[in-house]
């Protein structure tokens, strides 16, 4: 499934960043900020979204899709590996 919201449109080693700070259970809020103003991200945002800012309901959805995704990989290669 290819995904297209906010998240899924940002770089792939931002998003292996998101991806680790849900690992650590930081707060939303503070990943939501940090998005916000990585100077790449609002690239992103201005190019493809209007400039919108990501939100905690856009961090709820790539935790309920791209993050358990991203997990599932990490637990598939540690089998295998």
């Amino acid at each position: 499934m290819t995904r297209r919201g906010k998240i899924a449109r940002l770089p792939h080693d931002i998003r292996d960043e998101i991806n680790s700070a849900c690992m650590m259970v930081r707060k939303g809020v503070s990943i939501v900020a940090w998005l916000n103003s990585h100077p790449e991200v609002r690239s992103v945002l201005a190019e493809l979204f209007d400039s919108r800012p990501i939100n905690d309901v856009n961090l709820t959805e790539w935790k309920q899709g791209g993050y358990r995704d991203w997990v599932l990989r990490q637990d598939c290669s540690r089998i295998r590996g």
